[in-house]
């Protein structure tokens, strides 16, 4: 826990708000006397800050990194369907439990049901672990998949992984198990990269099935599309999540 308490304190300072900030901060702490340099740091700082909150950046950010979607054609390619865990909130009093899959993990749960039902003979491996929570990613995935969903495709789970780079590994694992090396891999568009990268060098050959896409189509005024959201921030700080995560995890 301590080691994930670090991480996320760590990239907390490379994603927004805080990593705009953070310049303006230095521009006020380290320039007090340099009236011009202390103007220009934090009006960059301010600048910076209003970019990662504006839809089109974020959308255009977004475009870099997600892949188109996928081909229903390619289902009848692979051995499995796997599905990767965004996160489990702890606030579900209303469903009478402790724990529930938040809502970025809902919309990936969504789409891989969405898959099943067109090829109810297709295993799902669902992959991730616990972190904030009793119960795993996996458990929580399996159980609205078949609850909420009606899936009734076999469901394999992969209980223990708590990052991308041990989503692949430790999934690998279990699709070897079961002679499985093809697999459409679900998780949301900005992230999808990344993943497919890591399963690829896992020895797992993937068809990636992208999901939650960014879209302006919200904002029919081209105006709007300037004006600064909170929503557009949070597109920005998971795709710089995902740029950040691919060199570290991929690249290096």
């Amino acid at each position: 826990m301590i080691t994930i308490f670090i991480h996320r304190l760590l990239q907390s300072f490379l994603l927004p708000p805080l990593n705009s900030l953070l310049i303006i901060l230095l521009g006020v702490v380290l320039f007090k006397l340099q009236r011009t340099k202390r103007t220009i740091i934090i009006l960059f700082g301010c600048f910076t800050l209003y970019l990662q909150a504006t839809p089109y950046i974020a959308y255009k950010l977004n475009q870099i990194i997600a892949p188109t979607p996928m081909r229903i054609s390619d289902l009848s390619k692979v051995g499995a369907i796997v599905l990767l865990g965004g996160g489990v909130s702890n606030s579900a009093d209303e469903y009478n439990t402790n724990a529930m899959s938040n809502s970025d993990t809902f919309v990936r749960i969504r789409y891989a049901a969405y898959l099943a039902k067109i090829n109810p003979d297709l295993p799902i491996f669902v992959s991730g672990g616990a972190i904030d929570s009793k119960d795993s990613e996996a458990s929580l995935m399996k159980r609205a998949l078949i609850n909420e969903f009606d899936v009734e495709n076999p469901i394999y789970l992969e209980p223990d992984s708590k990052t991308t780079r041990e989503n692949a590994k430790y999934t690998a694992r279990l699709l070897q198990q079961y002679a499985i090396s093809n697999v459409v891999l679900v998780s949301s568009a900005s992230h999808m990269r990344r993943a497919s990268a890591l399963f690829e060098l896992s020895g797992i050959k993937v068809i990636p099935a992208p999901t939650g896409f960014y879209s302006l189509g919200f904002y029919k005024l081209p105006l709007l599309w300037f004006v600064p959201t909170a929503s557009a921030m949070v597109t920005t700080s998971a795709v710089l999540h995902e740029i950040y995560g691919y060199v570290y995890d991929v690249e290096r």
